[in-house]
């Protein structure tokens, strides 16, 4: 007898000694909201710059989603909309809303999009008062906050969790600016689930720009995205939304007007997901967040005056196949004078980040959107991790090129030549940009192992 109260004093010790070990029970809220246009609203899409008309109609209904996560200590929300994109400075204004009325701070709060293109507009004239697109813009920017608000404040509604997750290959997506060019075909989910096992929420991850629905459409729709996660969310028993992964140079394999070339290749990204089951994920109560900032040289280390009116009179002497292009290099040369004025260039293009880390599973957002190499190397720096990599968060500023766009050029004129003119960058950004974008990115998500 004796013996047999021993085994059990030493089995009651161990339990006791991997339940202090595991640290504190995680816990989470989900909700989300629709952010569709009304019946009788007709909107600019955004997106396609050879588009014409207004919106006529719905396809797939868009979403705004927010996750809060919370160890007791600290909470990171997380939040994903069905829209195309939000400026940086909008994106700040929505972000300082939530936090002043739900007490987060706001460099806790990231705000992705999925890029959709058919979606509409919220910045831009059309956006403005008196814009066709000014009364969606408000309302959905209240919607955006209010319901992250409510996810955030809700306490009585945290639920503890736990987390499955799995991987995936799909066909879905191709090289945009070149045949047989880099692509990233991994695809991600996490789903999230009560202790009973009951699922709350899951989230998948692409590196694939949602434009299945070509220039020609002019109806609403969150893409591929919007039909796989539908078909998903029947099959794993909750809501499902999706962090666009490094997209910048991924495509979908078709683009058409046709909603049955939209409906095929959701369809198919879903299936993809389906033929492999959820993993659970070994419970440590383990919530880290940090965040970065890549500091991306310029081609010159000092942009002046002198050297913005000579780069625009040398690309403007040298266009040839855009008879617009010179016109918008005019525009752009006034635009940064004008800042230099007012004090206001710096000598490097700046991208915010932040990494989370939830029971191992591995979260990266930044702000642009970076090309696919970006995410394949992170994931090769932390094998044996979950590693889910969103662009498009807190605010949509520039294509990050990769360093083999910078050697083929061919394909990349855009990107390496011409963006700058049109997301009103001082300078092009130099072909050493690579490499300190892709430090900054594994130094950020080192701050979370």
């Amino acid at each position: 007898m004796k013996q047999f109260v021993c085994v059990l004093v030493a089995v009651w010790a161990t339990m006791m000694m991997s339940l202090s070990c595991s640290g504190p029970s995680l816990t989470c809220n989900f909700r989300s909201a629709d952010i569709s246009t009304t019946p009788d609203e007709h909107v600019v899409l955004a997106g396609f710059a050879a588009r014409q008309g207004l919106s006529d109609g719905v396809h797939i209904p868009l979403r705004t989603s927010a996750l809060a996560i919370r160890d007791g200590e600290k909470t990171v929300c997380i939040i994903s909309n069905d829209l195309m994109e939000i400026s940086p400075a909008l994106a700040d204004e929505i972000r300082d809303s939530i936090s002043r009325r739900s007490g987060l701070a706001r460099e806790n709060i990231l705000m992705h999009c999925i890029h959709t293109h058919s979606a509409p507009r919220t910045g831009g004239v059309s956006a403005q008062p008196d814009g066709t697109n000014y009364a969606y813009k408000m309302r959905t920017c209240e919607t955006i906050v209010s319901n992250a608000v409510s996810v955030i404040a809700d306490d009585a509604a945290y639920r503890a969790f736990r987390l499955e997750t799995l991987q995936a290959q799909t066909s879905i997506n191709r090289n945009r600016c070149e045949k047989g060019g880099p692509v990233d075909r991994d695809v991600y989910a996490v789903r999230f689930c009560e202790k009973n096992g009951k699922p709350i929420c899951a989230v998948i991850n692409l590196a694939c720009h949602p434009v299945c629905l070509s220039h020609k459409s002019l109806i609403l729709s969150s893409d591929y995205s919007g039909v796989a996660r539908r078909k998903l969310a029947g099959e794993w028993g909750c809501e499902v939304f999706q962090l666009t992964g490094a997209a910048g140079n991924l495509d979908p394999q078709h683009l058409s007007a046709d909603l049955e070339n939209v409906d095929s290749l959701g369809t198919a990204l879903a299936d993809s997901l389906l033929q492999h089951r959820f993993q659970r994920v070994k419970e440590e109560g383990t919530l880290k967040f940090g965040t970065g900032v890549a500091h991306l040289p310029f081609r010159i280390a000092e942009v002046t005056p002198e050297a913005v009116r000579a780069h625009a009179d040398s690309l403007v002497s040298a266009s040839t196949a855009f008879p617009r292009f010179a016109d918008d290099v005019r525009g752009w040369e006034a635009e940064i004078l004008s800042r230099f004025e007012a004090g206001k260039v710096s000598n490097t293009l700046d991208f915010n980040m932040a990494a989370v880390n939830v029971d191992g599973v591995l979260f990266f957002f930044s702000q642009g959107e970076p090309f696919c190499e970006y995410q394949m190397a992170a994931r090769a720096a932390f094998p044996g991790k979950t590693l889910f990599f969103a662009g498009y968060t807190n605010g949509q500023n520039s294509y990050l090129p990769s360093a083999y766009a910078y050697e083929r050029r061919k394909g990349y004129e855009y990107e390496i030549e011409q963006m700058h003119v049109y997301i009103k960058a001082p300078y092009p950004l130099s072909e050493t940009m690579p490499a300190s974008y892709e430090k900054a990115v594994i130094e950020t998500i080192n701050e979370v192992q």
